[in-house]
């Protein structure tokens, strides 16, 4: 009944947010605290390569993984029409089995909090264990400071004349015991006003604490761990950086 980042939803996100877009200054943030690492640089839930591109661009040596077909066919085609090469792999992040190691794991605009909370540990380890020594993550969290219970939000993007999608996102549910919050998103693509498609998907959003996260990162072996919040000028979302404790067996 529900698919998260299927056919509809990946097209919405590549017009909304096109390759290179910086959403709140991420793309810049990333880049500089990239700077002086050795090795390449792998990024979970890379979607569309909306940040993965212009990262390549600017000389990175970036992978990209993800568990959508529908995305990692955009990102493919994106990496084709920009001229740039990345290696791509559809696996699940609880069981990543790459064909190398990375200097660093990243993880922007809060894809993490998509995790159930129930695998983050494992997904922690796995990519421990695909880091090189002195490798490091930087992880993004977001905090549903927004959100609000029975609220129902809609728009409509034009894709060509007369082709369109409507999104209705309605916020169905919070569970402060939880920490989660859920969502119910519906993408319509319309055709010279009907609709000739529907796709469903249901989030649920994982919040974290601070220092919660930090023990999380503790137990999965890093050590070194400092956040910075919104990228240094904003409220959200809060990244954290941390570095493979080489010592640590897991």
């Amino acid at each position: 009944m529900f698919k998260e980042y299927g056919e509809l939803s990946t097209m919405l996100y590549h017009h909304t947010k096109p390759i290179g877009r910086s959403v709140g200054g991420d793309i810049e943030f990333y880049a500089d605290s990239l700077k002086g690492v050795t090795g390449g640089v792998l990024e979970a839930g890379v979607g569309t390569g909306r940040v993965l591109i212009p990262l390549i661009q600017q000389g990175f040596d970036v992978d990209g993984v993800d568990l959508s077909a529908e995305m990692l066919a955009q990102c493919k085609a994106n990496l084709d029409k920009h001229g740039v090469t990345a290696g791509l792999f559809q696996q699940d992040l609880t069981t990543l089995d790459l064909p190398r190691k990375y200097g660093a794991i990243i993880m922007p605009t809060g894809s993490f909090c998509l995790l159930p909370r129930s695998l983050v540990n494992k997904v922690l380890n796995s990519f421990f264990h695909h880091l090189e020594p002195g490798g490091k993550v930087l992880i993004d969290i977001i905090m549903p400071t927004d959100f609000t219970v029975g609220e129902t939000s809609q728009y409509a993007t034009q894709l060509t004349d007369g082709t369109g999608i409507l999104f209705t996102s309605y916020s169905q549910s919070i569970d402060w015991h939880g920490q989660k919050v859920s969502y119910t998103h519906r993408y319509e693509l319309l055709k010279s006003g009907q609709v000739e498609q529907t796709e469903i998907s249901r989030f649920i959003v994982h919040w974290y604490g601070i220092q919660e996260f930090e023990m999380l990162l503790k137990a999965a072996g890093f050590a070194d761990i400092s956040h910075v919040i919104g990228y240094g000028s904003a409220q959200s979302p809060i990244t954290f950086t941390a570095i493979k404790d080489d010592l640590k067996q897991i």
